[in-house]
C-alpha cells in the first residue's frame, strides 16, 4: 500500500485546512494510506474521525520563539514519528507540505520525496509588507522563502500562483500547477442539509476576517448598494469587525454568523456568493458556491479567481479594493447570472486532480 503524509500548521478552519482533509480523503478513497500531521493541537473540524491524525506538539508558542532551532525541534518530532509509523515496513512515497510555517519544519526534516504546496501569492504578500513600511518583515519573509525552496520541488494551486511565485526568483528544481480536488457528490450532500436560518433571500460572505479578505471594502460597497437582501457573514465574530459594521451604520442588515463545520447549506440557500479578497491561491469557497449552484461576484485578484470564474462568468470578476466596480458587478449579478455549466468545474473534480497526482506528483510512486 503506498503511504502519503499532508502535513500543515493546524486545522483551524481557513481554505487550506479544509484542502488538507479533501486531499487526504481523496487518496484514502484511492486505497493510499494516508497521514495527517500538524504542527499545534488546534482542530476546528468535528467530522475528522475518519483520517489518520498526528499531532508534534500541543501548543507551537515556544517553538515559533525558538526559531529555526524551534523548526529543527519539530522536525526531529517528525522524523521519529515518521519512523515509527515506517515500521510496519511501509515507507512514505510522498510528503505534501500545505503552509509556510509546515514548510520550514520539513526543510529541517530532510526527509526524501517532499512536494512543497504553494496555497497563496508569496510575492504579492512581499509586495504588500513593503508598501506597509514592513520593510524589515518583507526582507526576512525573502529570505526564508530562499532558503527552504531553492532546490526544492513545488506544486501551485493555480497557474497565476506559480506566476507569483517566479517573481520572487527562486532556483527551485520544480514546479507545477494542480488544482485543489473537491468532491461534488459530497458538497452537494452536505448542501442539502437543513438551515437554521429564517426562509429569507440574503447576500453571503464567507471568508476569514484577516486584512487580506477586505472586509472593510465588502462593506463600503454593500452600503453603495441600492436596497439590496440582508448580508451575512460566515466567519467568527470579530471586535474589529463590529466596529466596520458600526461604520457604514450596517447593524441592522449585516449579521455574523460565526464559523460552520458544515458551511454549505448556508452557501446554497444564498442569492449570491461575494469574495472581496486583495490576494488569494486558488480560493476555496467560489469553487464550492459554483458546485452548489450558487451565484459568485469576486474581485479579479491575484490569484485563482479568473481560473474560477471563465467564460460568460468573468463579467462578474471586479477590480481590485474598488468597491464602487464591485457594487457595480453585484447589481449586474442581481439582475442576471449565466447558467453554472459543468464545464467551468470538471477541473477540479477530485477525479481529474487525482489523475494528475498520479502522472505528475512524482515519477512511479502511484504506478512504479
Amino acid at each position: 500500500m503506498k503511504k502519503i503524509g499532508l502535513i500543515i500548521t493546524n486545522l483551524a478552519g481557513s481554505g487550506a485546512e479544509k484542502i488538507v482533509i479533501q486531499m487526504a480523503r481523496m487518496f484514502k478513497s484511492k486505497g493510499i494510506d494516508v497521514h495527517i500531521f500538524l504542527l499545534e493541537n488546534v482542530l476546528t473540524y468535528d467530522n475528522i474521525n475518519d483520517l489518520q491524525i498526528h499531532l508534534l506538539s500541543q501548543k507551537r508558542d515556544i517553538y515559533k520563539v525558538l526559531k529555526i532551532f524551534g523548526d529543527k525541534l519539530l522536525a526531529n518530532k517528525l522524523n521519529k514519528m515518521v519512523e515509527r509509523i515506517e515500521s510496519d515496513g511501509t515507507r512514505f512515497d510522498l510528503f505534501l507540505s500545505n503552509s509556510p510555517s509546515a514548510d520550514r519544519v520539513m526543510f529541517e526534516s530532510k526527509q526524501a520525496n517532499i512536494r512543497y504546496v504553494i496555497h497563496n501569492s508569496y510575492a504579492f504578500e512581499i509586495k504588500e509588507f513593503r508598501e506597509m513600511g514592513k520593510v524589515s518583515r518583507a526582507n526576512k519573509k525573502l529570505k526564508l522563502y530562499r532558503r527552504i525552496y531553492k532546490g526544492g520541488n513545488l506544486i501551485t494551486v493555480s497557474e497565476r500562483a506559480k506566476n507569483n511565485f517566479k517573481l520572487l526568483d527562486i532556483d527551485y528544481k520544480s514546479c507545477q500547477t494542480i488544482y485543489n480536488p473537491f468532491n461534488f457528490e459530497e458538497i452537494r450532500q452536505l448542501g442539502s442539509k437543513k438551515l437554521d436560518l429564517p426562509e429569507e433571500s440574503y447576500l453571503l460572505s464567507a471568508s476569514a476576517f484577516r486584512f487580506v479578505k477586505r472586509h472593510d471594502i465588502l462593506l463600503e460597497t454593500y452600503a453603495k448598494l441600492k436596497n439590496p437582501p440582508p448580508l451575512k457573514l460566515l466567519c467568527p465574530l470579530n471586535p474589529e469587525l463590529l466596529k466596520l459594521i458600526k461604520k457604514f451604520d450596517l447593524e441592522k442588515k449585516v449579521e455574523i454568523l460565526g464559523f460552520k463545520t458544515n458551511p454549505y447549506p448556508y452557501i446554497k440557500n444564498a442569492k449570491m456568493l461575494i469574495l472581496s479578497s486583495q490576494r488569494e491561491g486558488l480560493p476555496t469557497v467560489l469553487i464550492e458556491a459554483l458546485i452548489l449552484g450558487t451565484p459568485v461576484v469576486s474581485t479579479d485578484c491575484v490569484s485563482g479567481p479568473s481560473e474560477i470564474l471563465t467564460g460568460k462568468l468573468s463579467k462578474y470578476l471586479a477590480k481590485v479594493n474598488d468597491s464602487d466596480d464591485l457594487s457595480m458587478k453585484i447589481q449586474l449579478a442581481l439582475k442576471q447570472y449565466p447558467e453554472i455549466e459543468d464545464k467551468y468545474l470538471d477541473k477540479f473534480n477530485q477525479d481529474i486532480i487525482y489523475k494528475y497526482y498520479e502522472k505528475n506528483a512524482i515519477e512511479g510512486l502511484f504506478n512504479g
